[in-house]
């Protein structure tokens, strides 16, 4: 009776915990996009220089340009991307450029969409560079 008893809360709470695994993993992942983003906009900021942040499953990477025009960039930052903690990013990848000012080149916002088990998160990123998490 006992190992009947065991077995049912078992079967309970365990998925309970998966989900909470699924949901803690997408988080982290999404705080890691944001600081990806406030990288690219420290370092154009601090050195006066385009930045490209270059976000794709496998990586995180902040590239500089050496001056307008030129078509050599050096790397900055990397760091793993969200496939490392078993975090698909379900968006496509995607490069945000930003100016020497800090605020990102380009037409329009973009969605990354991030998924592990039953958890998703949206993280969006303005044209101006704001960045923010969407359940």
């Amino acid at each position: 009776m006992a190992i009947a008893l065991i077995g049912l809360l078992a079967g309970v709470v365990a998925p309970r915990f998966a989900f909470l695994g699924d949901r803690i993993a997408v988080e982290h992942e999404a705080g890691r996009l944001l600081v990806a983003h406030r990288t690219a906009w420290l370092y154009a900021r601090t050195h006066h220089r385009l930045a490209l942040l270059r976000i794709t499953s496998d990586s995180l990477a902040v590239w500089t340009v050496s001056s307008a025009g030129a078509s050599d960039t050096t790397l900055a930052w990397i760091g793993p991307g969200p496939i490392r903690a078993g975090v698909q990013l379900t968006s496509p990848s995607h490069t945000t450029v930003l100016a020497p000012d800090g605020v990102a080149m380009g037409l329009a916002n973009f969605t990354h969409v991030l998924t592990r088990g039953g958890a998703t998160r949206r993280v969006v990123v303005s044209r101006l560079g704001r960045v923010r998490v969407v359940p």
